[in-house]
């Protein structure tokens, strides 16, 4: 039997860097022996987002990355992601700022993000989606007519029902997970 090619979708692409840590060593062995895509964010900037993907070869890994505009990268990144998100998640609901261009520019990325690896999938591709910057992707895949097998894992805890209602978009988060087959939480 062949082993199905791996695509890891992740903010930042992990392979073959310095001081890997257990994830990025576990997931470059993955993609080497599946011949799979480590996709994400280039942790560039771009003037406008083009979708242009960048490949490159890094520690045996293929790499697929695209650069955010800053808007993105604010909005998506350093907003919604790290200032509402991740304070949220961690039981920090003093910390968590909830903006609704935040949300908008979380979803955005999302979509974009989908957009930009969907040319690059085989139908027979394993989808991994890694952390809570990209929550809903496996949503945007599956609206945009994706059928592979799709997992998700999320590296920070979940919080409890009392702390998640507190995000204004609570239910809509949780939807988000519906289309993944595997969910793994930390």
């Amino acid at each position: 039997d062949q082993v199905s090619r791996v695509v890891v979708t992740s903010t930042r692409v992990g392979a073959g860097g310095g001081a890997a840590g257990g994830l990025a060593v576990a997931l470059s062995a993955a993609l080497r022996a599946s011949g799979g895509i480590w996709f994400g964010w280039s942790g560039e900037l771009a003037e406008e987002f083009t979708g242009h993907v960048t490949f490159q070869l890094v520690g045996g890994v293929r790499t697929a990355t695209v650069d955010l505009e800053e808007q993105d990268v604010e909005e998506y990144y350093n907003g919604y992601a790290n200032r509402t998100l991740w304070p949220l998640f961690h039981y920090r609901v003093d910390l968590a700022e909830f903006e609704r261009s935040f949300a908008g520019g979380y979803r955005r990325a999302n979509e974009r993000f989908a957009e930009t690896v969907i040319p690059l999938l085989e139908p027979e591709d394993v989808i991994w989606v890694q952390d809570y910057h990209m929550l809903p992707l496996g949503e945007e895949l599956r609206s945009r007519g994706v059928r592979n097998r799709i997992g998700f894992f999320l590296h920070i805890p979940w919080p409890p029902r009392r702390i998640l209602t507190t995000l204004p978009v609570a239910k809509e988060v949780v939807a988000g997970l519906f289309p993944y087959e595997l969910i793994g939480f930390h």
